[in-house]
């Protein structure tokens, strides 16, 4: 687990490792559909609007439906602003992978309807670097301590997340037995989000020296609630006393946002040093689990490997894209019955990954019969070749070698004459 990968110098800006598989995942992805547009006459224009659409609309639906999932836990952060930019926060994950993936598919669909491209075809050439992006973007999932898999000690591969993690303090809400935590590294939260919660992984990125400063400086702004809360006996002055100490604090230590209250309230009352409260998070790491995202790296790196093979023998436009359909779908189904973070909340017995899994396999079936009343080669499926060197725009040309776009013939490229069955279409 890498929640941070590394400080930008000069600037102090932290790169969430999340975020950076995510970045690397999209330029791969694009990199890998561009070259193979460019190998088999696309456009590769048309294919990097398409991404550009999959980098917005992957982020915008995968956010909204994890918001949707789980409002309950953005509810509790209390004013409407602590809720809004609890949404727009995506840097420690928060992702329904789903949801970002039915909404591309709807803007990608589209940007080639409007522009009156072939949506089969592009479809296809998007289809291996989807499940590729999405294999590097579990790698995140992983540096980020999310979408982790079940309890599970006897396995040689197994995974321990350290403290702070998702996992560990999911399993600790969950009080699941060996996840118990000790009271020195349990803090005390504002009252809309809950009485006791552990102490966040961000403040714990701190080295002993800053956690010592830290220290020192709750101690000068509380010194005057300190004394009042030694002498309250009413368990709700002493939790509002508790709630003016964390704000008092706040505005003394800098930098904001990463918890460091809560670490310098943990110290001042247990009278720890910053190498205490750091041995104890190492002493306390989560129970071992199964990785399941790496699992899905694997089978989503080698479906994309099957999906980038098929493109090249399919003999009709629209059956990588059904294909992805169809297997990913099922894989995602094992998967999630490994996975210990998804609740069991649809119909009662489906999480909702399940659920849309059975949908959209669904929707590969009755695109692959749909295809077999359409003719091989997608009427728009038009070769494009590179601006002359006078100045001249690009040409669009059918595969027959005669400007414009197609009517449904296949092509002698395809490996068929006209009004016969391809047996490969290398287009």
């Amino acid at each position: 687990m890498l929640p941070v990968i590394f400080k930008i110098p000069g600037l102090g800006w932290e790169i969430a490792g999340y975020g950076f598989a995510l970045m690397i995942g999209f330029l791969v992805s694009i990199f890998w559909a561009v070259r193979r547009a460019t190998k088999s006459g696309g456009n590769p224009d048309v294919v990097i609007k398409c991404s550009f659409l999959a980098i917005l609309g992957g982020v915008v639906g995968a956010r909204f439906m994890y918001v949707v999932h789980y409002w309950d836990k953005f509810a509790l952060r209390g004013s409407a602003l602590r809720v809004f930019l609890g949404i727009l926060d995506v840097r420690k994950g928060g992702l329904e992978v789903y949801g970002g993936f039915i909404c591309v598919v709807v803007l990608v669909f589209l940007y080639l309807r409007l522009g009156k491209h072939s949506i089969r075809w592009y479809l296809d050439i998007l289809a291996p670097s989807a499940a590729l992006g999405h294999a590097i973007a579990r790698i995140g999932c992983f540096l980020n301590g999310c979408c982790w898999g079940g309890v599970c000690a006897d396995l040689p591969w197994a995974v321990r997340f350290p403290f702070g993690s998702p996992v560990e303090v999911q399993q600790w809400q969950d009080r699941v037995p060996g996840a118990e935590l000790p009271q020195q590294l349990l803090a005390f939260g504002e009252r809309k989000v809950g009485s006791v919660l552990p102490l966040p992984r961000e403040a714990l990125r701190a080295s002993d020296r800053e956690l010592d400063t830290v220290r020192a400086r709750f101690d000068e702004a509380t010194r005057d609630l300190r004394g009042r809360l030694e002498q309250a006996t009413d368990a709700d002055e002493r939790q509002g006393l508790r709630e003016q100490m964390l704000a008092a604090a706040r505005r003394s230590i800098a930098p904001p946002g990463r918890g460091l209250e809560y670490a310098g309230e943990l110290m001042s009352e247990y009278k720890l040093t910053g190498a205490d409260l750091h041995r104890l998070a190492r002493e306390h790491p989560s129970l071992a689990v199964q990785p399941t995202q790496l699992y899905t790296t694997i089978t989503l790196g080698l479906l994309a490997l099957f999906l980038d093979a098929l493109y090249w023998r399919r003999t009709r436009d629209g059956q990588v894209i059904c294909a992805l359909l169809l297997i990913e779908p099922w894989t995602r189904w094992v998967l999630e019955t490994l996975r210990a973070d998804n609740p069991v909340d649809t119909l009662g017995v489906l999480t909702i990954s399940q659920f849309l899994a059975i949908c959209l396999s669904a929707a590969g079936l009755v695109g692959l019969l749909w295809l077999r009343k359409l003719p091989p080669r997608s009427a728009r499926a038009v070769l494009w070749a590179v601006p002359a060197a006078g100045g001249a725009g690009p040409s669009a040309r059918r595969a027959d070698g005669r400007n414009g776009p197609g009517r449904g013939r296949s092509s002698p490229d395809a490996g068929g004459r006209q009004g016969s069955r391809p047996k490969r279409l290398r287009k």
